[in-house]
């Protein structure tokens, strides 16, 4: 009987320490990773193929084609959804970055 009552308080602590062990939350943290005009370009080119390059300018994010100056206006993007595209992190927000840069504040 003693041993039977021992196996099964031991058996109870193990669960307990493994409940807490599987419980404790990771640790996320909020990162701004930033993209410049080449990077923003891959998003501007899967919804413009002539385009390769965009700026966030205050105006909004603007994608452009051409090769020499001045470049061609193509059309404008979504800086959230650009972030989506750009990283497969949680995006919290989009922010203008200093030389018209896509700045993503995520969750890692």
């Amino acid at each position: 009987m003693f041993r039977r009552l021992l196996t099964l308080a031991a058996g109870a602590t193990l669960a307990s320490a493994a409940t807490l062990a599987v419980a404790a939350p990771a640790q996320a943290a909020v990162v701004d990773v930033t993209f410049g005009p080449l990077s923003i370009g891959g998003y501007c080119q899967s919804r413009y193929p002539t385009s390769w390059i965009g700026f966030y300018e205050s105006s909004g994010l603007r994608c452009y084609a051409g090769s020499g100056s001045p470049l061609q206006y193509v059309g404008t993007g979504d800086p959230y959804l650009a972030c989506k595209y750009l990283t497969p992190d949680v995006v919290m927000s989009a922010l203008r970055g200093a030389s018209d840069a896509l700045v993503c504040r995520v969750i890692r």
